[in-house]
């Protein structure tokens, strides 16, 4: 049931980023439309198929098999909301197809076996901690997004260039201020997913917290990276370009803290 379910949410993950790419050169509002209720089904689907791996495993995620097909639904449910919140649906095209992909490493990485995982980790504050830590990765996500859409947008303006995609893009100041916000709302969830994790360890597991471990460190930076772009932008008035590329290099230290640190560097959080 579950590798039927995985396959019919690669289908409809695929589908959704087809139909969103495809909205850029017809401009079509059917088009847009039939992407965002594919993709909402989508998200539906791989719901259920969390919590029907989740109760046959007994766990939430085990390795990067269940934390990339995590990912992939987190970044989903943050442009759900986004396009909710702002009917902004062209910011689809770069997160559904990043989810897309998150999803295809998901399915190459599966395997037949379940993996043993402490019982310390099968508790509902590994859930919270997971859970908020990937909410702000994708709210991040979303906000790199935003800011590749002001590059383009930006050097359109200046090159007096005319394109399908630019003419879909909203203006300057929009794409500013709503990846600012994606910004505040990635650093609160983040906040409290390093505040869950530590609340945790210390005082319910009784392990002292590590602050030399690898994941720790780079979370703790990435953390730093998206206060002081906040900070910068309040008392120095930071504001287009210099957000948008500062969203870039927050994205470039997600990448290596959720990725990198797991390849090249020991930590216990590894999975």
């Amino acid at each position: 049931m579950n590798f039927l379910f995985f396959h019919l949410l690669l289908l409809a993950y695929l589908a959704a980023s087809i139909l969103h790419i495809l909205f850029l050169t017809t401009r079509s509002r059917k088009v847009v439309q039939s992407a965002y209720w594919v993709t909402t089904s989508g998200f539906v689907l791989h719901s259920v198929f969390i919590a029907l791996r989740w109760q046959r495993s007994g766990h939430f995620w085990a390795d990067w098999y269940d934390s990339t097909s995590f990912l992939a639904w987190a970044l989903i449910l943050i442009y759900l909301c986004i396009t909710h919140l702002t009917h902004l649906r062209t910011i689809g095209v770069f997160v559904v197809p990043a989810a897309f992909i998150s999803i295809v490493i998901s399915f190459t990485l599966q395997t037949q076996e379940n993996t043993e995982i402490p019982a310390y980790l099968q508790n509902y504050w590994f859930v919270a901690h997971s859970t908020f830590i990937f909410l702000a990765y994708a709210a991040f996500i979303a906000a790199f997004g935003f800011g590749l859409m002001y590059l383009i947008e930006e050097k359109k303006i200046r090159e007096k260039q005319h394109t399908v995609i630019h003419s879909l893009l909203p203006a300057l100041g929009r794409l500013d201020e709503l990846g600012h916000r994606c910004i505040i709302v990635g650093l609160i969830l983040l906040t409290m997913g390093i505040i869950i994790g530590g609340l945790w360890t210390r005082y319910v597991q009784g392990i002292t917290w590590k602050w030399i471990d690898p994941k720790v460190v780079f979370t703790i930076a990435t953390w730093l990276i998206y206060a002081l772009q906040l900070s910068i932008r309040q008392i120095l008035g930071w504001r287009g370009r210099k957000t948008a590329y500062s969203a870039i290099v927050g994205f470039g230290a997600i990448l290596f803290t959720y990725v990198g640190v797991n390849v090249f560097l020991p930590s216990t959080h590894a999975f």
